[in-house]
């Protein structure tokens, strides 16, 4: 009988520790998905009790407390923020018309970027909640409160070129250090706009070989893996063949560098650079190419037809019927003009790139500093 009272006991006390366990562990899944709504809603994460928190971002999103638990109001939020599946999210939207304002997204918080787009659109900021605000601003930007967005499926390898926004060095970094990159460049599919200039994206080093005396160079490989659509999702992305093949036509030698490639130029005119026992140092906007892992159906902005209209510089409007001549402009017109004198532009002088032997190849791309 003792024995077993004992294992009652024990078997009590590991059913208490795993509720406890079990209610530690939605804690955090909770806190780590309200940190993250709330950096991309405030730009950081937020102090206070996980009710008044969720409580605020609720007021902000839809102007009420929703329905259900802590977590169930925790995905609501979420869902409204990045859930594309029944129609474009937040992010989406705010992205849209950061593009159609400047041509470029911004980063930091909703919050801030709603604020920043009221200023430039209509002269002042509003209140309400993010959708109410949004609607104004599409109207006030596009003329329709229906933002001229629509899916679009974005095929496997399509190219996009990016940039680093952080120095890389294979002096100091290590394995599994994560290099930030942004879109560098629009990426349009079928009339629609589905990466913008911008968008934040992430690689990590690969591998890292350190210079060695004067037998070894310092080398650094790296992995893109990821990068934001204009919808906010997450695509894949990677280094592959057409991506190689593109930097190559382009003669992108540092970018190539940066993925631990060897450049072969067409430019007979380089002068080569190659010294031994020197790491590579890279500063921040190094240009490449990746391309798209797997297909994707992205909430693109439509950028042809259906009478969407872009910022006043590029609007496109019917011409205007010329009026009829004055007498006076008839008879300038039979005027002869004198001729005007052709100014040959001169091409202005600039540096070979380092990097490029003779033959056009290229061994090591190094700061000698």
């Amino acid at each position: 009988m003792r024995i077993k009272k004992i294992f009652c006991g024990m078997v009590a006390a590991a059913m208490i520790l795993l509720a406890f366990s079990i209610c530690a562990a939605a804690d955090g899944s909770a806190n780590t998905k309200l940190a993250r709504i709330e950096i991309d809603t405030y730009g950081a994460e937020q102090t206070g009790a996980l009710l008044d928190r969720i409580g605020r971002l609720e007021k902000d999103f839809s102007g009420k407390n929703m329905s259900g638990n802590m977590n169930a109001r925790l995905e609501a939020i979420s869902d409204i923020l990045y859930n594309n599946e029944a129609g474009p999210g937040i992010l989406a939207k705010i992205n849209a018309l950061e593009w159609n304002t400047s041509h470029e997204v911004r980063s930091g918080g909703i919050e801030l970027r709603i604020t920043s787009l009221e200023r430039e659109i209509i002269g002042k900021t509003t209140t309400g909640t993010f959708n109410d605000r949004i609607r104004a601003l599409a109207k006030a930007s596009y003329g329709e409160e229906i933002l001229p967005i629509a899916q679009v499926q974005v095929p496997i390898n399509t190219l996009i070129k990016i940039e680093t926004t952080a120095p890389a060095s294979s002096k100091t970094m290590q394995e599994g250090d994560v290099i930030p990159v942004r879109v560098a460049e629009d990426v349009f599919v079928d009339g629609s706009l589905v990466f913008v200039k911008g968008l934040p994206g992430e690689g990590a080093v690969s591998r890292v070989i350190r210079a060695k005396n004067i037998f070894r160079n310092g080398k650094i490989e790296t992995d893109f893996h990821t990068l934001k659509t204009i919808d906010g999702q997450e695509a894949m992305i990677f280094v592959g063949a057409e991506a190689v093949g593109e930097m190559n036509s382009n003669e992108m030698a540092r970018g190539l560098s940066l993925v631990g490639q060897t450049f072969s130029g067409k430019n007979k005119d380089f002068e080569e650079v190659f010294v031994r026992g020197k790491n590579v140092d890279l500063p921040a906007g190094i240009q490449l190419y990746v391309q798209l892992k797997a297909p994707i159906v992205v909430y693109g902005v439509k950028t042809q037809g259906g009478g969407f209209l872009l910022d006043d510089e590029l609007k496109v409007t019917a011409p205007a019927k010329p009026a009829e001549p004055t007498e006076t402009e008839t008879e300038q017109t039979k005027t002869e003009t004198e001729p005007t004198e052709t100014v040959p532009i001169e091409e202005p002088d600039t540096d070979p790139l380092e990097g490029y032997s003779e033959d056009g190849e290229i061994v090591e791309i190094i700061d000698e500093d």
